[in-house]
């Protein structure tokens, strides 16, 4: 008995050697990986950057591999969004309160041929560019891969994302004041209107007008509306080329978007001075009917897509009436 209970107890010795000699799983891979952000919604033409990856608990580091894109409708390869297309890559540095030259700005930036996005493989996130425009608009499913030094899964139809049109600009609106001359005392005017309109997808400008009540407008070229000396006006956002002032209009050339590229003191918003004895504000919007108040309108817009824009401010309650 006593040599069967040693027996016994070799097998277990052996046992626990034999299993201590297996080979342990390194780190951990969830198969559970996804996108928070599914489905994406992307606007055409828009530089737009996705979420990463949640690993769920994964071991790091985890590297990401694009495994295919496929149109959702038709479950075939997406051929239209790997296809090539010219944009602009920063190869420098690039400072937009510095390099405001179309000289300086090519310097730091080239042409190539890419696809209309990125694959970030290091956090599995995409980038998509303003050359999505040249791709159907459409819903996509796409599959990855993940590894660590866990191993390699592979995730089929992980996430999904959507091609739509949207603005190629966003209208933040606009408020006026008025100012009694030589003063700060002010006070609430109409709200003014102002409306975007992309006139052409060619070109890259921007034509401001200021018009009063009636459609008729003011003409910059004689300063019948003015820049705001401690404000931000259209000129603060003119990095590359000089400002062209017409009888009825401000034209601005622009070589990046968003336009504007920078912020001014008070953001993107804009400020202007409308003299007064430029314009006449209606009776009773003012303190009183006498020729002492200016007109203040303030308005933000940023442009995302490149093209020829109308930009339109329409001043409520105002005459244009030069005296």
């Amino acid at each position: 008995m006593k040599f069967f209970y040693q027996y016994i107890g070799l097998v277990l010795v052996a046992g626990i050697a034999i299993g201590s000699c297996s080979k342990v799983s390194q780190g951990y891979l969830s198969a559970q990986i996804r996108y928070p952000d599914n489905p994406m919604q992307i606007p055409r033409g828009i530089v737009t950057q996705t979420s990463p990856v949640d690993a769920d608990g994964s071991s790091a580091p985890v590297v990401y591999e694009l495994v295919d894109i496929r149109d959702s409708a038709t479950g075939k390869h997406a051929d239209a969004v790997f296809a090539n297309h010219q944009r602009y890559v920063f190869i420098s540095q690039f400072d937009p309160a510095i390099d405001s030259t179309v000289a300086l700005l090519n310097s730091t930036r080239k042409l190539i041929d890419s696809p209309c996005f990125d694959f970030n493989v290091h956090t599995g996130a995409f980038t998509f560019y303003n050359t999505t425009d040249s791709v159907p608009a459409g819903t996509y499913v796409y599959d990855i891969k993940a590894t660590n030094e866990n191993g390699t899964k592979l995730y089929k139809n992980v996430a999904t994302f959507t091609l739509f049109d949207g603005l190629p600009y966003e209208n933040d609106g606009a408020a006026s004041a008025w100012f009694t001359d030589g003063t700060t005392n002010s006070g609430t005017l109409p709200t003014p209107n102002m409306t975007v309109d992309r006139l052409s997808t060619n070109g890259d400008r921007v034509i401001l007008k200021i018009v009063d009540k009636n459609g008729t407008p003011f003409n910059p070229s004689k300063n019948e509306y003015i820049p705001r000396g401690d404000r931000s006006s259209f000129q603060t956002f003119a990095r590359f080329h000089p400002l062209t002032v017409t009888d009825t209009a401000l034209i601005c050339d622009f070589e990046l978007t968003p336009f504007p590229i920078i912020q001014g003191a008070q953001g993107y918003t804009i400020y202007y001075r409308i003299p007064s004895n430029i314009g006449h504000i209606d009776a009773g919007l003012a303190p009183t009917n006498d020729r002492i108040y200016s007109v203040n309108p303030r308005f933000t817009f940023r442009l995302w897509q490149d093209g020829t824009y109308l930009v339109t401010i329409h001043v409520p309650g105002v005459t244009r009436d030069p005296i």
